[in-house]
């Protein structure tokens, strides 16, 4: 019984790792395709006021390292490196087209503090308490094993770093997550959308405490 016990905890491993994978290649193959649409991409997902709102209350101070993880097109971190260019910016995603793209864009610019970095959607490839800021935006929702992503943000947030993420949120009046479903529909890895409770117990698993929070509305 115990060594059919072990056999079988192994496949289930193996099953859910082959999903994870399942997931973060849908998501990679829906975002290469629409960050080659270009603008229609662009109109969907980019907002000035909202960004505003964002760069006010990140507090970036000379010479902090921040990572945009789930950069796609580079939005937010090209803000970020032109408005404080003694900081460190570095942008990760799965995407290599789209980082291909911000390379380009990033020589063009003239811009010397910032890189982009591929990875492979679950273990970030950096040291230990590596970074001052973390920021994420419209990206939680596709990532497959959030509680190891969580955990992987902690580990590479030096003592009294900050992580700050946008992500739209679930109607409350949607109890069946209708919209969650409609997304997924889309068929570029879409797993659910986050209530800011959940967010908060996500954060408090891996002792972070929320410090600030603001409310702001998205339109499709």
């Amino acid at each position: 019984m115990k060594e059919n016990l072990l056999i079988y905890k192994k496949r289930n491993m193996n099953k859910m790792e082959q999903k994870v994978e399942n997931s973060i290649k849908k998501t990679k193959e829906g975002f290469e395709k629409s960050f080659l649409e270009g603008n229609l991409y662009d109109r969907q997902t980019q907002d000035r006021n909202h960004l505003n709102k964002i760069m006010e209350c990140l507090h970036i101070k000379s010479g902090d390292r921040i990572l945009d993880l789930g950069t796609g097109s580079g939005y937010l971190a090209f803000e970020i490196a032109q408005k404080y260019p003694d900081s460190m910016v570095i942008g990760l995603d799965i995407v290599e087209n789209a980082l291909k793209k911000n390379r380009e864009q990033a020589k063009t610019l003239d811009l010397n503090n910032i890189s982009f970095v591929s990875y492979g959607g679950v273990e970030i490839p950096f040291d230990s308490s590596y970074f001052d800021i973390v920021v994420t935006r419209y990206t939680l929702h596709h990532f497959p094993q959030i509680e190891e992503s969580f955990r992987e943000i902690s580990r590479i947030l030096k003592n009294n770093g900050k992580f700050f993420l946008a992500d739209p949120t679930p109607n409350y009046d949607d109890n069946e997550r209708f919209v969650d479903a409609y997304m997924q529909m889309k068929k570029d890895g879409h797993i659910k959308y986050y209530t800011k409770e959940e967010f908060k117990y996500l954060a408090c698993q891996v002792d972070m405490k929320l410090i600030d929070d603001f409310e702001t509305s998205i339109t499709f």
